[in-house]
């Protein structure tokens, strides 16, 4: 007789935020979501929401939601304390680990009980160099799950299903007569994304995009991530020109493409602005944070639809679409950019791929088409296809192969 494996117990401390037990449960896989795990090893799930939170001294870095109990449990080896931050992916923040640890240290709770869960892949790196041994971190990306699951042709639409994904008859390049445009879609501001946005304009592309960009106005929720007009010495070092007089030309109203003027591009997949174009600029969410890879939901929706991308993102954010299963048109782009660690050396070369590639689109718009529409039609098919199996292979099993060793064996692997 076969032994029937340990079950994984998930214990969720807080109301709301849960993103690592929603997306398992999405998935299909063997887990119990429980308030009385008994006896048995459990994982009690913590919901992060947003990185700084761990820092704030009035809810003890997000601890104060531990019940009572929990400490000992963490402490006896029992149980193993989650902290769900798979909807994000920051960079080391020493403040921010720093005010973790005392924090843990005043509840006697030990730091290698203890699992930061993100979708940064660096994040254990820079920790391990800073603080030596210590947290255990295990890397998950709720957001492009959510994706791959609203784009897969059978599991589909589950991403947020207010907003339904109208693919009826999409197929990448199948607007001929108009002129070439390409799509470059800017959500929150951030250095990267008014960088880009000012290298348009100086350079006459903003005529042939279709752009948009949140800008500084009140009709911006997110205008305040950034103070436009006091860069950070780094970036005023390297890109001072570019953002010289930017009073005159940063927009005090959001420039809006999506039909319903709404301002979050996380839940909406706008297929007829793709359906538009010849070439897309992925601004990612990430680009001067250092010690960062990943994609978001940005990189996976723009790859989804076939066209040629460059991206405007972290290291290696082409090479991690890459292993998911997408084509990367290296043949038409030049992704050597996607290397390049400092990212005042990455945005020129960025900038120089955008340009190239653009130059060959506009000249011979049939012949990028022709050149293209292999990989372009392969992608799409990827997406409905062959992403959410990808992503269950390399990501969602190994995540649960580990907590099913914790179960049976109490021991929590990096």
């Amino acid at each position: 007789m076969s032994q029937v494996p340990t079950e994984i117990l998930l214990v969720p401390r807080g109301a709301a935020g849960h993103f690592l037990p929603a997306a398992l449960g999405w998935m299909g896989k063997a887990i119990t979501v429980t308030d009385r795990p008994g006896a048995a090893n459990h994982v009690l799930c913590l919901p992060v929401l947003d990185f700084v939170r761990l820092g704030f001294a009035e809810t003890g870095g997000r601890l104060d939601l531990l019940e009572p109990g929990d400490a000992e449990n963490l402490r006896s080896g029992r149980a193993a304390l989650l902290l769900d931050l798979s909807n994000e992916g920051p960079g080391l923040h020493a403040p921010t680990f720093e005010a973790l640890h005392r924090n843990l240290d005043a509840r006697a709770i030990p730091r290698d009980r203890v699992i930061l869960v993100s979708q940064n892949r660096w994040l254990r790196l820079d920790y391990e160099r800073l603080y030596g041994e210590g947290l255990r971190f295990w890397t998950f990306e709720f957001f492009p799950l959510q994706v791959a699951l609203w784009l897969d042709a059978e599991a589909g639409p589950r991403l947020f299903p207010q907003h339904a994904l109208d693919r009826a008859g999409y197929a990448p390049f199948a607007r001929r007569a108009d002129p070439p445009r390409f799509l470059c879609q800017n959500a929150a501001l951030r250095w990267h994304r008014v960088l880009l946005y000012r290298w348009f304009q100086l350079n006459g592309l903003d005529r042939d995009g279709l752009i948009s960009f949140h800008g500084i106005g009140a009709d911006n929720p997110k205008a305040g991530g950034i103070d436009v007009f006091h860069a950070p010495p780094e970036i005023e070092a390297a890109f001072g020109p570019l953002l010289a007089d930017v009073g005159t030309w940063i927009p005090r109203q959001a420039r809006r493409i999506d039909p319903d003027n709404g301002t979050d591009m996380v839940m909406t997949l706008d297929t007829q602005a793709y359906a538009g174009c010849d070439l897309t600029v992925i601004s990612e969410t990430d680009f001067f944070e250092r010690g960062v890879e990943r994609i978001t939901e940005k990189s996976l929706k723009a790859a989804a639809t076939g066209l040629p991308f460059v991206t405007v993102g972290a290291p290696r954010a082409v090479a991690r679409l890459s292993e998911l299963g997408f084509h990367t048109f290296g043949a038409l782009i030049d992704h050597h950019y996607d290397v390049i660690a400092d990212p005042c050396e990455r945005l020129p070369q960025v900038f120089r791929a955008i340009e190239r590639a653009w130059a060959a689109c506009k000249g011979d718009p049939a012949g990028w088409h022709g050149r293209a529409r292999e990989q372009a039609e392969a992608n799409v098919a990827h997406a409905r296809r062959g992403l959410l199996a990808q992503l269950d292979r390399v990501m969602v099993m190994p995540l649960v192969a580990r907590l099913a060793r914790f179960a049976e064996t109490g021991t929590i692997e990096h």
